[in-house]
């Protein structure tokens, strides 16, 4: 939705500056290239979802993919290309920088001082340090801000050469960026300069027809261990709603951050700090006009260490939200989240207005439905799965849906235009929906965040439900004081039925726009049983100790959603080693036999996955004796356990709430009886619940488990407790079953 918000922007840049970076140090060759930009074109808003922890990133849906894909891959194949060649030839279309000779382009005096600083004690394995994050903003009466940044870092290993070498920030509709300028100091005492004039830049997008950001990459060449790398760049601009932000924490540890902001007479600031103790305020008079100037500095921030299973960055991460306000300005500022509703409500509701075509097009796609829910889901996904995602963003498109008549005639559009259109035709059939406004980052804004325009990424749909629509089995239905019963929908992800959310949106926090205004409002988490994973195999033991295995799994919700889009997708081959890879994870050897995907087109049903495979050598020889696993596949343990086992910094994040059942039926190997069966297990920890038990039936053996995960996000303080469940769990995962031959002796 939101491709100028800055963290949209962040999202984006990591990949362009490794990318980059690569292409400096030679690294890439075409066809890595194309891979790289396909990861590019893949991280676009609305048609590639967050990375499931426990799993692998979807891929592109083919079915709707736009052609704008394949352009975007050929042009930025084209342009980075061009970037290659640039630093490789010194072509004049993108010109090398020349080593500074004595006495000019000196770094400036700012960098200098901060490369002489010493450095505090850091963490052993530190890549690179950032010495300083400076921010300056100025805003004069009209509400314009003009804000000058500098940055200065100190590569320490190998691996930070990357993140301190590149800078990239971006031109929009509100943004110009007015000067970028780099410079390296290297160990050695040489120096190189980089300006305005070594940028490159494009303004393609994933999925994107056309937009107008200008994405701006600026790197330093000749970056080794020990360099100290400095960016200085100013940017003006006039936003829609006046604020600015600081985001001082991020992957690297920070010396120094320093914030500064100059007001003219009568504006005053909001000061909202983000996972972040208030810091003390300093201010001044900076003329007779009573003009003023704050500042801030923050020293020693830490960086976001990985930790397994933590949430994502910008739930973490440490930032300030300042909103200005002026007593005589025409300047918006939003007060609340109800202020920002009803902006959102004026820019969107003429915009849902229906037309005669659309009018029509609701009758023809609900006539046949037999009642209110079956006309509700007919809409649904027509604008789920029939509009393609195909974005364009001019000016405030950014945030602006299209009029629904010519989303509907265009048959394309973005994650708001397929709200809006549903809305519209909702409408037309009189059915009453509201947009929420929200972040596919969960835990990047909560009931506690301070209102910004910049919080959200994406739209979905709260659809009213009238009196006669049933509730059983709608997992996503929220009772609201004022609204009534409200269905929320995504209709950008196109297998995730009505009645259920994406893992993205579970227990995720949006701003409900509704009755000329806004509130922020939590999104349900389903229980177990709505995340189901259940799984039956029959299994035949030959006397060698090969197993034999046919196995049949149900699945539904989050974890049918997102195995649906990666399949609906993958070419045969890819469906094969998708299943090749599962199995590679319980058996050291194995075939797979054959393999088959049931319901993949139809959402509402149950996704169904059946394959039979030969696993040799799965039992170990003992003498006479034959040992087993019986938990055959499938693995639910994880490991929390962090680098060096260091105390728990973050939350743990488990994504979902989840049901797991695996039922393998065993028929023994003719000569062979069963001499042990493992102990049963139950393990309870409040968050989760864990059972097993391996049972003896005649010349079979029937090995059942269940798996709960009733809390999915827990606080660091119960590491620990996590830790010792899963690590139980694991131990259980292992036991074995013994069988005997037929006079055998114990080894």
């Amino acid at each position: 939705m939101l491709w100028k918000s800055p963290f949209r922007i962040a999202k984006i840049s990591n990949l362009i500056n490794g990318i980059a970076a690569d292409i400096i140090r030679g690294n890439i060759i075409s066809a890595t290239l194309q891979d790289r930009i396909k990861q590019l074109i893949a991280s676009g808003p609305g048609r590639i979802y967050p990375k499931r922890k426990q799993g692998v990133r979807k891929g592109t849906d083919r079915k709707h993919r736009s052609s704008a894909s394949a352009a975007v891959l050929a042009i930025l194949s084209g342009f980075f290309a061009l970037f290659a060649a640039g630093l490789s030839s010194g072509t004049t279309l993108l010109p090398s920088p020349a080593p500074s000779p004595a006495g000019a382009d000196k770094p400036p005096q700012w960098l200098v001082a901060e490369a002489a600083r010493p450095l505090p004690a850091l963490p052993p394995e530190t890549e690179a340090v950032v010495l300083l994050n400076q921010q300056s903003t100025a805003i004069d009466p009209k509400g314009m801000l003009t804000t000058s940044f500098r940055r200065a870092t100190r590569v320490l290993r190998p691996g930070g050469v990357d993140s301190a070498r590149s800078l990239v920030t971006a031109e929009a509709f509100d943004t110009k960026v007015k000067s970028m300028y780099g410079w390296v100091v290297n160990p050695n005492g040489s120096t190189r300069q980089v300006n305005l004039k070594n940028v490159i830049s494009s303004s393609l997008a994933p999925d994107t027809l056309y937009m107008d950001v200008r994405m701006m990459l600026l790197a330093v060449p000749e970056v080794d261990v020990g360099s100290v790398v400095g960016f200085e760049w100013v940017e003006e601009r006039t936003p829609p709603v006046v604020e600015d932000s600081f985001e001082f924490q991020g992957e690297l540890p920070v010396v120094r951050a320093v914030y500064a902001l100059t007001l003219p007479p009568r504006w005053e600031p909001d000061l909202n700090w983000v996972n972040w103790a208030p810091v003390e305020l300093k201010q001044e008079p900076i003329s007779p006009l009573q003009a003023r100037r704050l500042s801030i500095e923050i020293t020693d921030v830490p960086a976001i260490e990985h930790e397994p299973y933590k949430p994502e960055d910008r739930a973490l991460a440490g930032r300030l939200l300042v909103r200005l306000k002026s007593a005589d300005s025409g300047v918006r500022s939003f007060t609340g989240w109800a202020d920002m509703g009803a902006w959102y409500a004026g820019l969107s509701e003429s915009r849902r207005s229906f037309d005669k075509t659309v009018s029509r097009k609701a009758e023809e796609l609900s006539a046949a439905a037999p009642d209110t829910f079956s006309k509700i889901r007919a809409l649904a996904e027509f604008a789920q799965k029939d509009i393609r995602y195909v974005s364009i963003q001019i000016g405030i498109g950014g945030f602006q849906p299209h009029p629904a008549p010519g989303i509907l005639a265009n048959r394309y559009g973005d994650c708001k235009d397929k709200s809006t259109l549903l809305a519209s035709m909702l409408g037309a059939i009189g059915i009453d929906s509201y947009f929420i406004v929200i972040n596919i980052d969960r835990g990047a804004v909560t009931l506690e965040s301070p209102v910004s325009l910049y919080s959200f990424n994406h739209v979905i749909l709260a659809i009213r439900l009238p009196d006669d629509v049933p509730e059983a089995g709608l997992d996503s239905l929220v009772r609201h004081p004022s609204a009534g019963k409200l269905l929320v929908f995504d209709p950008t992800m196109p297998t995730t039925p009505l009645g259920r959310l994406p893992y993205y949106l579970q227990d995720n926090t949006g701003l409900l726009v509704a009755g000329g205004g806004g509130e922020l409002l939590r999104l349900p988490r389903p229980g177990p049983e709505g995340n189901l994973l259940d799984r039956k195999g029959k299994l035949t033991l030959t006397g060698d100790g090969a197993l034999v295995g046919e196995i049949r799994e149900v699945r539904r919700g989050a974890d049918a959603d997102t195995l649906r889009y990666q399949m609906l997708s993958a070419t045969n081959a890819e469906r094969r080693k998708y299943l090749e890879t599962f199995l590679a994870r319980s058996f050291a050897s194995f075939s797979l036999q054959s393999y088959a995907f049931e319901n993949l087109e139809d959402t509402r049903a149950d996704l169904v996955v059946g394959y039979k495979f030969i696993a040799s050598a799965y039992a170990k020889r003992a003498g006479g004796y034959l040992v087993i696993r019986p938990r055959a596949i499938g693995i639910k343990a994880i490991d929390l356990a962090s680098a060096g086992r260091k105390p728990r910094r973050f939350p743990i994040d488990l994504q979902t709430t989840a049901l797991s059942r695996d039922e393998f039926t065993f028929e023994l190997p003719e000569g062979y009886d069963v001499e042990s069966l493992p102990k049963p297990v139950a393990l309870q920890a409040g968050f989760a619940a864990y059972s097993s038990r391996t049972r003896a039936d005649g010349r079979t053996v029937v090995y059942e488990r269940e798996y709960r995960l009733l809390d999915p996000l827990l606080p660091a303080s119960r590491y620990d407790e996590a830790l010792k469940f899963y690590l139980a769990l694991a131990a259980e995962e292992q036991q074995s079953l013994l069988l005997k031959a037929a006079g055998s002796r114990r080894p």
